[in-house]
């Protein structure tokens, strides 16, 4: 059975963000909240 494996070296910034993109060795300082318009509010009857 053949096992086969790909190593891919990263610089220190490609792997800084994947720490942030995966969530690993991170903690969450803020969020914030997105609005959008609500089309049904402005529909005349």
């Amino acid at each position: 059975m053949a096992f086969f494996s790909n190593i891919v070296l990263v610089n220190g910034n490609q792997h800084e963000l994947h720490m942030i993109d995966f969530g690993v060795g991170v903690s969450t300082g803020s969020t914030y909240e997105v609005k959008r318009l609500d089309s049904d509010y402005f529909k005349e009857n």
